[in-house]
């Protein structure tokens, strides 16, 4: 029970939200309604893609965590190496028979936009790309969140292999990662994480993190056929620019608060609790 315990805490269950509900966003805007093998893909992107997602990350995080300060202390040891290690695996065994299921049940795009996303998610955590620790790709991998409504769409007949509205969405998932790094900046470089932040800077990352927010602003337009739709994106905006300063003040906005929940692969659950749930 201890080890369940440890996996539901490792896949962060404050964030599964953000991988499941755009699955079904996908399944209904295309099609309408739910069927039962719908519930299974949603079961999936609930416990077990981010138990992949995040338990490897530990594993290969183990020794900037341990030179992280917010990491350990007052908050409990950091889990030892070789137990995420376990966890790493049995993480990505857990893979296969959803893999199976969505092979027999759904139209081949599926499986291959699941493919995607799995060998994106790989890519992000873990050696030798590692992408989480380079620079600029570490926040465009990030498109990552929005392919779950991309396996949605498939998942209910939708035949476009990159759907209008999930570049939007991965366009809202660069920018906001950008972003979120601003406040992580100085603690991360301290632990000798690189990110988007540390090598350019605040106010660079900002900017951005602003031309994805104009990208997602004209994309909406594009999109509901209106420009009045671009406002969208105004809050991101407005916030891309507040950002550095606000930083500096020691002041955060909900908004703020809402995007710093997107760090939840550098923060710990108790990090992730003290902002207000997303989405």
């Amino acid at each position: 029970m201890k080890n369940v315990i440890k996996a539901v805490e490792i896949s962060r269950p404050l964030l599964w939200l953000n991988t499941s509900m755009p699955l079904l966003w996908g399944i209904l805007a295309t099609r309408g309604a739910v069927k039962p093998s719908d519930l299974v893909l949603f079961a999936f992107f609930l416990f077990p893609y981010n138990y992949f997602l995040h338990a490897p990350n530990d594993y290969f995080d183990f020794e900037t965590d341990a030179r992280n300060p917010r990491k350990g202390g007052v908050e409990g040891a950091l889990t030892p190496k070789p137990l995420l290690a376990q966890h790493a695996i049995i993480s990505t065994l857990l893979l296969l028979p959803f893999l199976a299921f969505t092979a027999v049940q759904f139209p081949p795009l599926t499986l291959a936009s699941l493919g995607l996303l799995l060998l994106l998610s790989a890519a992000y955590n873990a050696p030798p790309t590692r992408l989480k620790g380079r620079p600029i790709l570490d926040s465009l991998t990030n498109v990552l969140y929005a392919i779950p409504l991309q396996v949605g769409i498939h998942a209910a007949g939708g035949t476009d292999l990159i759907a209008p509205g999930v570049l939007v969405f991965a366009a809202w998932g660069i920018g906001a990662h950008a972003l979120t790094t601003i406040t992580d900046r100085d603690e991360d470089a301290a632990a000798g994480v690189r990110t988007i932040a540390v090598l350019l800077g605040r106010r660079n990352t900002a900017l951005f993190s602003a031309a994805w927010f104009a990208l997602v602003g004209a994309g909406a337009a594009s999109l509901a056929g209106t420009p009045l739709a671009a406002a969208l994106a105004l809050p991101y905006l407005s916030l891309s620019h507040d950002r550095p300063r606000r930083h500096r003040r020691g002041r955060a906005t909900p908004l703020q608060t809402l995007l710093d929940r997107e760090r939840g692969d550098r923060r710990d659950d108790h990090d992730a609790s003290h902002a207000p749930s997303p989405v």
